[in-house]
Parts: C-alpha cells; structure tokens; sequence
C-alpha cells in the first residue's frame, strides 16, 4: 500500500462529520478534565500558586485548542467544521457541568 493512499484514506475518515464530531466531543471532554484538575490547586493555603497553575493550564489547553484546529485543517478541512464545533460544545457544556456542581455543593453548605 502506498504511503498516498494511506494519508488519503485517514484524511477521509477524518473528514467525516460522525468521526470529527466525536474526535472534537473527545477533545473538549479531555481539556474539561484539565481545567478540572487545574482548578483543584488553588487552595486557601496557597492561592497564588493555585492561580499560577490555573493560569499556565488554561494557556496550555487554548495551545492544544489551536493545534488540534490547525491539524485537523490540515489534515481534512472538510471535517474542520464538525470537529470545532463539538469541541467547542463539549468544552462549554462540561464547564457549564462543572459550574452547577460547584454551585450544588455550596449551596448544600449555605444556612438560609
């Protein structure tokens, strides 16, 4: 099998709306994660370290954003489309997740 044919057929798969959709879902679930985990350093002990973290992870997952988006035009720019809007849906909606958790978990603290 030639190494055309190869590039060829993983750009067409890549193409596809139903795989960039769930490349882009899978994408943004994971910097959700990170943003997460991120947020977990900042403590009352040490919160300038805790937003010192928060503000490198939050510069690395916009790099990884871009990267992702260049090489996916790259790579099938007809799938460019599918794949930045599920990462973009699925980033927000886990941070909107993220949020009602937090609000939910204080709330229950909160003496009315």
């Amino acid at each position: 099998m030639r190494r055309d044919s190869k590039i060829s057929g993983v750009s067409s798969l890549l193409g596809h709306p139903v795989v960039a959709m769930a490349l882009g879902a899978l994408l943004g679930a994971a910097l959700t994660l990170v943003s997460e985990r991120a947020a977990s350093f900042v403590t009352p002990q040490d919160p300038f370290r805790g937003f010192a973290i928060v503000a490198v992870m939050t510069g690395a997952r916009l790099l990884a954003a871009l990267i992702a988006l260049g090489a996916y035009s790259l790579l099938a720019r007809e799938g460019l489309a599918p794949f930045g809007f599920a990462l973009g849906i699925s980033f927000i909606a886990g941070l909107a997740l993220e949020a009602v958790k937090v609000s939910r978990h204080n709330a229950t603290h909160t003496s009315a």
